[in-house]
């Protein structure tokens, strides 16, 4: 039997969503970016995932939010991939065969960095850094330290609430900046440490989070 004629209201209009934004193809032996417009070209949105937070952690503001401003201890169920003892979680996102860039506001006494997929998360030296399957950068106190298996370098350079990451993973290389200027036009970059290395596997956002702490994942303008 014929349908008969139907216009659908407004209301059952479904929105177009909006596509994905799609990394630039990977191009070998490319100079590194260095300021924070060529590293924008490289921008990747992230999101926390929660299945790996240690329970002293909260994540809020749509999976971009970690806290940790108390000792409560968030209901989570137990998960093998969640982290036992350090405070830390990663993101669902990770980087194979391709760059990134990403950058975080953070209040307190944060770690971030990148790590290893299969990196432990329960027994032995899980810590951001602590590790040769990590690589991590937080403020100390009058300096910045690097760390990577279980050293780290003094770097001075002022306080800045917003620390970014640029991550090339088929050549090996991790950079650190702080990110200065209060408008978007205005924004720079200054880099606190630089690794090459050889990344073997899929490398993840990672956060270290301690006590009255926060780190925030920053959105792209206009996103």
């Amino acid at each position: 039997m014929p349908l008969p004629n139907y216009a659908p209201s407004s209301k059952e209009i479904m929105p177009v969503p909006k596509k994905a934004e799609v990394p630039p193809v990977y191009e070998p032996n490319i100079h590194d970016p260095t300021t924070r417009a060529d590293l924008m070209k490289y921008w990747i949105p992230l999101s926390l995932d929660d299945k790996t937070a240690q329970k002293l952690l909260w994540i809020s503001e749509s999976n971009l939010k970690v806290s940790r401003m108390s000792e409560e201890v968030c209901p989570y169920p137990m998960r093998p991939e969640r982290y036992e003892h350090s405070p830390q979680v990663l993101c669902k996102e990770g980087l194979l065969g391709q760059r990134g860039y990403w950058e975080v506001d953070y209040g307190g006494w944060v770690v971030i960095g990148a790590v290893y997929e299969s990196m432990g998360r329960k027994d032995g030296p899980c810590g951001l850094g602590e590790n040769e399957s990590s690589w991590g950068v937080g403020w100390a106190g009058s300096c910045y330290h690097v760390w990577h298996n279980g050293e780290n370098v003094a770097v001075e350079l002022p306080l800045c609430n917003t620390m970014s990451i640029y991550l090339d993973q088929p050549a090996g290389i991790i950079k650190f900046f702080i990110v200065e200027g209060e408008g978007e036009a205005e924004k720079a970059v200054r880099l606190i440490h630089k690794f090459k290395t050889d990344l073997k596997e899929k490398i993840l956002p990672c956060f270290w989070v301690g006590s009255k702490s926060f780190c925030w994942i920053r959105k792209k303008e206009g996103q």
